[in-house]
């Protein structure tokens, strides 16, 4: 009998762009898998993610989620998918995400599924955060761990804190994170022509040195470390583009004009074809203050692309210092701009190839969608099991 499974995240972008791929090798296991989420933009025809992911095979089931926190909005979104849930049961109910976590957990209980998990992509609290966020944000996910049977995480860091706060009886591992290398590898290649006009139209000069930072303008993606590292940089053929949308992004493109760094710094705005720039770039930087695992560093070493980073959690899971790529002091933006210069030399060039073949390596032996699927199937039977024994056991003393 095939096990029916529902994933949900507080945004449909998340399911396209990063749950989507491991639901594919997950099916291979017989899994009958369906995705729920909100919409996070409406365009013309509807949710291009949304469209992918039916394109994809997966039937998808809107639930209003508010991504911030709003008591009434929140109660009213839970109330929602346990109605729904109980018209719909599964087998197996399965959060992602923060909000979706929260309230998905606590939905699925009350409606009475059999099983429920939940994966952290990354903690909501972490270091440099205010006491009474780090406080709330803590107590959020204590709590909603009673509503769970299993607690995965994306990397080894989280899980030791996750472990020190779950009941006993949920059961909790090291879930990963991966990316698919057959579709990545069949992403068509351009050509160094295409390069050049790429280059061109985008007002960077063949010589200069580019830096891709691919992620959403959010606080915690700290792009004014990478910003103020610029402002150090005399080099002028040291360039960066950035690519994403959200709340900051105004307010990150004003300070790029009053530094100056306006012919430093192409925005790219949000972008499907990303790998495309990525082909352009000579090096992928990410100045997160956390991660879960990195997916654009992942697809960068996949590249075989040699990464400069933030020495923070999930990040310094997946990049291995002077082997794979660099690590940087969080916030120490004078010794950023320092490395960056010194990668823009001629003088590093073979170095900074060697990154890129032991990256490449690094992802086909560890940070897979077929390892992440594989541990997932592996969890599920485990829960399943221990669960089946438990009921078997109580009518057994009934």
């Amino acid at each position: 009998m095939r096990e029916k499974v529902l994933h949900i995240t507080t945004v449909d972008v998340t399911l396209e762009e990063v749950i989507i791929d491991k639901m594919k090798e997950l099916k291979k296991y017989g899994y009958d898998i369906e995705l729920m989420s909100d919409i996070k933009y409406v365009e013309a025809g509807g949710s291009v993610h949304i469209n992918l992911i039916k394109q994809a095979g997966f039937t998808h089931h809107l639930i209003p989620i508010n991504e911030a926190i709003s008591p009434w909005k929140d109660i009213k979104s839970m109330l929602k998918i346990k109605r729904f849930l109980e018209n719909h049961p599964y087998d197996i109910v399965h959060t992602h995400t923060a909000k979706a976590g929260v309230i998905g957990r606590i939905a699925a209980r009350l409606a009475k599924q059999p099983v429920i998990v939940h994966t952290s992509h990354g903690l909501p609290f972490y270091e440099g955060q205010s006491k009474v966020k780090n406080l709330f944000y803590k107590l959020a996910e204590k709590f909603s761990s009673y509503f769970s049977d299993g607690y995965f995480s994306q990397n080894k860091e989280d899980l030791k804190k996750i472990e020190s706060f779950v009941p006993k009886r949920v059961i909790t591992g090291y879930e990963g994170n991966g990316i698919d290398l057959s579709k990545l590898d069949a992403f068509g290649r351009i050509t160094k022509e295409q390069v050049e006009n790429n280059k061109q139209e985008l007002g960077i000069d063949q010589e200069d040195f580019i830096f891709l930072m691919g992620a959403r303008f959010e606080p915690v993606k700290n792009h004014y470390m990478l910003l103020k590292s610029l402002t150090q940089i005399a080099n002028n053929h040291v360039k960066v583009l950035l690519a994403g949308q959200g709340s900051l992004e105004k307010e990150i493109k004003q300070f790029a004009e009053r530094e100056r760094l306006t012919d430093k710094v192409v925005f790219l705005g949000y972008r499907k074809d990303l790998l495309r720039f990525m082909q352009i770039a000579d090096a992928i930087i990410l100045t997160s203050e956390k991660e879960g695992v990195p997916r654009i560093l992942m697809e960068a070493m996949a590249c075989k692309k040699p990464v400069l980073a933030t020495d923070v959690l999930g990040t310094n899971e997946l990049v291995v210092h002077h082997k794979t790529g660099e690590l940087v002091e969080l916030n120490d933006h004078y010794k950023l701009a320092e490395i960056m210069d010194k990668w823009s030399s001629k003088t590093y060039t073979e170095t900074l190839k060697q990154y890129g073949h032991h990256g490449r390596k690094r992802i086909e032996e560890h940070f897979t969608e077929q390892v992440v699927a594989k541990r997932i199937h592996h969890f599920y039977q485990q829960i399943m099991a221990e669960k089946f024994a438990k009921k078997h056991m109580n009518k057994k003393v009934l």
